[in-house]
C-alpha cells in the first residue's frame, strides 16, 4: 500500500522561513556582530522559497546535498555579505544550524508525535504549533548556553551599544574591559574604542576613504583632510598611554549621542582603532553600562542644579 504525503507549500514556506530567520539571527547574536535584521529577513525568505521548491515536481535534485550546501553559503552570503570573516560567520551558521535542527527534532519527539520532514525539509500539515515552539525554545537554549560560553571565555561582559553621528546611528557589540582608563580630557568621561570600519555606515564616502589603516596610525597627518572633508563632523586627536608604548594619540569624534545597555551619554568621545579589536566584539568600554546607572545619573544632575539653586538664594 502506497502512503501518499500531503505537503501545503505555504506551511513550508513560512515554517522554514521562521527557521532560517532564527538561525540568522542567532548566528548574529553568537558572533557579536550589529544586528541587520532586514537583510536576515531577506535571506530567510530566501530560504523558505528554496524548501518550498524541493517538493515542486521534477525539483527533487534541489534535496541533494551539494545543492543545499551552495544554498547555505548563498543565504550566508545574503544575511552577511560586508561583515568581516564572512567564512566564519558561514561555517558558524552551519553549526548553529546543524544544532538548533537536533534541538528542534529532539523537542518535537518529547513533545509527541515527531516534527515531520521529508529530505532535511521542515513541513506539517496537521500541527505547526509544536515545531513553531520547538524551534523557539532551541533558539532560546542555544543562545543562552552560546553567549554564557562567550563571555567566559572573553572574560569580560557584552555590551549593546549604539553611537549616533550626524543623526544616524549604529548598533555595536562592546566589551567591557575596566581595565581601560581611556577618558576625554575635557570632560573626564570615558571613552568609547571603536574597531576600524564599525563606523562606517554614519561616514560620508569622503572620509571613509581616507580612514585608511594606514592613516589612522598616523592620525596627526589625517586630521586636518578629515575636517576638510566634513567640517560638522568633530574630529579630533585624543593622547593615551599603553603598557610598552610611552605615548600615543587616537583619532576620535564627538558623537550625538553614545547608548550602553541602556544608558545614554551625549556627547561622549568615540576613539577609532586602526585595527580590529575581537571577533565577538567591536568596542571597548571602561565605563558603567545599563539603565540604572542613568537614572543615578540623571539624579545627581538634579541634586547639583538644586544645590546650585540654594546657593544661589543664600
Amino acid at each position: 500500500m502506497t502512503v501518499v504525503t500531503v505537503v501545503y507549500l505555504d506551511s513550508v514556506f513560512m515554517l522554514n522561513s521562521l527557521m532560517d530567520y532564527l538561525l540568522l539571527l542567532g548566528t548574529a547574536r553568537l558572533a557579536g556582530i550589529p544586528l541587520r535584521r532586514l537583510r536576515y529577513a531577506l535571506s530567510a525568505v530566501g530560504g523558505g522559497l528554496y524548501a518550498a521548491a524541493v517538493f515542486l515536481p521534477g525539483m527533487e535534485f534541489l534535496a541533494e546535498s551539494p545543492v543545499k550546501l551552495a544554498a547555505g553559503v548563498l543565504l550566508a552570503a545574503v544575511a552577511f555579505g560586508g561583515e568581516a570573516h564572512l567564512l566564519r560567520l558561514t561555517l558558524l551558521l552551519f553549526a548553529v544550524s546543524c544544532a538548533l535542527a537536533g534541538c528542534v527534532l529532539g523537542l518535537g519527539l518529547v513533545a509527541g508525535g515527531g516534527v515531520p520532514a521529508v529530505n532535511g525539509i521542515f513541513y506539517t500539515d496537521v500541527d505547526a504549533r509544536t515545531l513553531l515552539v520547538a524551534a523557539t525554545a532551541a533558539y532560546v537554549v542555544l543562545a543562552v548556553i552560546f553567549r554564557a560560553a562567550a563571555r567566559h571565555g572573553l572574560r569580560g561582559e557584552l555590551l549593546r551599544t549604539e553611537v549616533c553621528l550626524r543623526g544616524k546611528s549604529v548598533r555595536l557589540t562592546a566589551l567591557r574591559d575596566t581595565g581601560t582608563s581611556l577618558a576625554d580630557p575635557v570632560s573626564g568621561q570615558p571613552v568609547l574604542v571603536v574597531s576600524r570600519g564599525a563606523l562606517d555606515p554614519l561616514l560620508p564616502a569622503a572620509v571613509k576613504r581616507l580612514m585608511t589603516e594606514r592613516s589612522l596610525c598616523l592620525p596627526a597627518d589625517l586630521l586636518e583632510p578629515l575636517r576638510q572633508a566634513a567640517s560638522d563632523l568633530r574630529f579630533y586627536l585624543l593622547p593615551y598611554r599603553a603598557v610598552g608604548v610611552q605615548g600615543g594619540l587616537l583619532l576620535a569624534v564627538r558623537s550625538d549621542w553614545t547608548d550602553v545597555e541602556g544608558r545614554r551619554y551625549p556627547g561622549l568621545s568615540v576613539a577609532l582603532s586602526p585595527t580590529e579589536l575581537g571577533t565577538a566584539y567591536h568596542a571597548l568600554w571602561g565605563g558603567q553600562a545599563g539603565r540604572r546607572g542613568r537614572y543615578e545619573q540623571e539624579l545627581g544632575a538634579a541634586a547639583a542644579s538644586a544645590g546650585k539653586a540654594g546657593a544661589a538664594e543664600k
